[in-house]
């Protein structure tokens, strides 16, 4: 039964050095994260409604490795830190129903498809070789080889992520995925990894130093992204002057430092990854 709730919640190479350049930055301004959010979430791996063999299988595999070590060397490695959730509960089955072959499926065809936003540092992007590096990614590719199976990664366009997994052009969204209630319904998810916030991010003495101060604002953010829920959901967003969406957040940085928004909404993890890397 799924659950009705909403859960309370390294170097990126010169590719994205380049993309972080993209504004032409002189380095007069720094910029910086706000004590206010727009609230606390978790991060899971969503899986067809219907592949729940295949997610149980991914996050016992998921379990050992944090058993043994393995992920927290992978989280160290990207984050200097252990950012693992331990223990978690199951947020919806813990048992694959009869009849559900969706493990074997994988199994035969020797691969799982994972899909992701490949310009979401750290969790997943483009490195200077045009390789698709990051903490998700080594999870990921560690879960494979244990099932005994291929990873392959297939960039998608976050907008339309529901589709492009139900229509079976993936097998799994494991990209630093905020779990929503709408994403239970269309998904699912068998334990949460990692938490997260949706942080806000100024240029240092822009006189915005709380959520307040964004009042008469220009905000942006990802299109699709859990950071939009998140806005959207706030009260505070009917005193914007307005909400710019964007492909992907290093675009929206990149307006951020050019002076076109005057603050960005973003996960916390790829926020303070891109700024520090910025740096």
């Amino acid at each position: 039964m799924k659950l009705k709730k909403i859960i309370a919640l390294a170097c990126a190479g010169i590719m994205f050095a380049a993309l972080l350049a993209g504004c032409q930055s002189t380095g007069e301004k720094n910029y910086i994260v706000l004590e206010d959010n727009f609230g606390s979430e978790q991060y899971g791996i969503g899986f067809r409604s219907t592949d729940i063999a295949f997610g149980l299988e991914v996050q016992k595999i998921l379990d050992e490795m944090i058993a043994d070590g393995t992920a927290l060397k992978i989280s160290e490695e990207w984050f200097g830190k252990d950012t693992l959730l331990r223990d978690a509960s199951y947020l919806e089955e813990s048992a694959a129903p009869e009849g559900d072959n969706s493990l074997q499926a994988i199994k035969d065809k020797g691969y799982f498809i994972l899909g992701l936003d490949d310009s979401f540092p750290p969790m997943g992007f483009l490195d200077e070789d045009n390789e698709i590096k990051g903490y998700d990614i080594d999870l990921a590719k560690e879960v494979a080889k244990r099932m005994g199976v291929e990873l392959k990664i297939q960039p998608i366009d976050w907008n339309s992520k529901e589709f492009e997994l139900n229509s079976g052009k993936i097998d799994c969204i494991w990209n630093g995925m905020s779990i929503t209630d709408e994403r239970l319904e269309e998904m699912f998810f068998a334990k949460p990894y990692i938490n997260n916030r949706q942080i806000i991010i100024v240029a240092e003495n822009s006189g915005i130093n709380s959520k307040e101060d964004l009042k008469g604002k220009v905000v942006g953010l990802q299109e699709g992204s859990s950071a939009l829920n998140a806005v959207n959901a706030d009260p505070i967003k009917d005193e914007f002057e307005s909400i710019s969406q964007y492909p992907n957040n290093v675009d929206v940085y990149n307006d951020l430092k050019a002076g076109r928004i005057d603050a960005m909404v973003v996960d916390e993890v790829v926020g303070r990854y891109i700024i520090e890397k910025d740096k």
